[in-house]
C-alpha cells in the first residue's frame, strides 16, 4: 500500500498521483456518487424494466470512470446515447402534464430519481470542467434528461 491517500493523494488519470481534490478526482467522484445513488433507487423500483434501465445507467458509469482514468474514448458512447434518448421519449409519453412545474417529493421513488437526476446533472459539469470527450458530456446531459422524465412518470 502507497499510504497517498493519508496524504491527501491517490491515483488518478493514466495512475498518476493527484490531490485528493483535483479536478479529476472530484469529477469520478461525482459519478461515483451518482452511481450509489442510482443503486439506491433501483433497489426501490418495482417495475423490473424500470431497474435494468437504471442498472444499465450504472454499468455505463463504470465504463465511463475507466475510460477516464486511462484516458481513452468511451466507445459504447453513441450506442448508449441512441439508447437514453428512445428510453426518454418513452417515459416522456407517460408524463400527463408536460409544462407544470413539479416539487419532488410525492412519494419515494419519484424523490429517490430526482435525486439522481440532480447528481447526473453536477457529474455533467465536473464533465466540462475536465474537458472530457464530447459523448461522455452528451451522455450525462442526456441520462438527466431521461431521468428527469422517468422521474416526472413517477407522479401519482
Amino acid at each position: 500500500m502507497s499510504k497517498q491517500g493519508d496524504k491527501g493523494f491517490t491515483s488518478g488519470e493514466c495512475c498518476l498521483i493527484v490531490s485528493k481534490d483535483s479536478p479529476f478526482v472530484e469529477a469520478v467522484g461525482s459519478i461515483d456518487r451518482f452511481q450509489s445513488r442510482l443503486g439506491w433507487t433501483r433497489v426501490a423500483l418495482q417495475e423490473k424494466e424500470d431497474k435494468e434501465k437504471i442498472l444499465q445507467i450504472e454499468k455505463d458509469l463504470g465504463e465511463i470512470m475507466g475510460s477516464l482514468y486511462q484516458k481513452k474514448e468511451w466507445e459504447n458512447g453513441k450506442k448508449r446515447i441512441e439508447k437514453i434518448e428512445n428510453d426518454s421519449e418513452i417515459y416522456k409519453a407517460k408524463v400527463k402534464d408536460l409544462n407544470s412545474f413539479l416539487i419532488p417529493g410525492e412519494n419515494e421513488i419519484e424523490s429517490r430519481i430526482n435525486i439522481c437526476r440532480a447528481d447526473c446533472r453536477e457529474a455533467e459539469r465536473r464533465m466540462v470542467t475536465l474537458k472530457s470527450k464530447e459523448n461522455i458530456i452528451k451522455y450525462f446531459n442526456k441520462t438527466s434528461a431521461f431521468l428527469n422524465w422517468m422521474w416526472r412518470s413517477k407522479f401519482d
